[in-house]
């Protein structure tokens, strides 16, 4: 397109008037990280660009972030007083058994969160592009890089040329080094450390392999094909 705007829980492009003959927009490109489909972005996305990483890292990153032991709303009329909820989150963090189910459960929302956006996609008509293992891009970026490339369509000349690949693994490095200075590009939260994931999250591995859907997953390095809720939705949808 004639320009490009990228961002976060993005609207559907053609309700933006992108690639709609007549709309100021017909020619913008849009680029959006999401966790969710929106309305019709499963639809109407031209790319669809995946990615994953070991489960372990991922539910950490949530633990480290917050966003851990906190008392379920479902079901109930009202929100939990203040005092519930404390008195859970500490129980959930001294007791193994308790961490262990919020563990697992944060692992099948991940999931969830995979098995919604393939099975969406498919609903759709469409495809998965190319999903790429973060542990397969630090091993080899360059590979990756063109991977992606391929999978968004550019052209083989761009994506066989090693300066300009090198150059785009040199830029995702800066990016990933410095998290807090482009976030309006990256779309990312803080980067992690193994020493922090070890002072916090030393026994979420092996209280996460205690479920049996949460450890095939793991086993299986996230990809969709070892994820058993996307296998579930497709028997579903057959």
């Amino acid at each position: 397109g004639e320009s490009l705007v990228s961002g976060f829980m993005c609207r559907d492009p053609v309700q933006m008037g992108v690639g709609v003959d007549g709309s100021k927009t017909a020619t913008c490109s849009v680029v959006c990280k999401d966790h969710e489909w929106k309305e019709g972005m499963a639809n109407n996305a031209d790319v669809l660009l995946m990615s994953r990483r070991d489960p372990y890292e991922s539910v950490c990153s949530r633990k480290l972030m917050d966003m851990w032991c906190r008392l379920k709303q479902e079901g109930r009329a009202k929100q939990a007083p203040q005092a519930e909820k404390d008195t859970y989150h500490r129980k959930c963090l001294r007791e193994y058994d308790v961490e262990a189910l919020e563990a697992q459960n944060q692992c099948k929302e991940l999931m969830r969160m995979q098995a919604r956006i393939y099975q969406g996609r498919r609903e759709a008509g469409g495809v998965i592009n190319y999903d790429v293992l973060l542990s397969d891009y630090h091993t080899s970026p360059e590979v990756q890089v063109s991977e992606i490339a391929k999978g968004m369509g550019i052209c083989r000349e761009a994506y066989e040329d090693k300066a300009l690949v090198k150059l785009i693994v040199t830029m995702g490095t800066l990016l990933h080094d410095k998290p807090d200075q482009d976030m309006g590009v990256t779309m990312m939260h803080d980067v992690h450390t193994d020493a922090q994931r070890k002072a916090k999250c030393s026994k979420l591995r092996e209280m996460m392999r205690g479920d049996a859907v949460c450890r095939e997953w793991m086993d299986g390095n996230a990809a969709a094909e070892s994820n058993a809720i996307l296998r579930e939705m497709e028997k579903r949808r057959q």
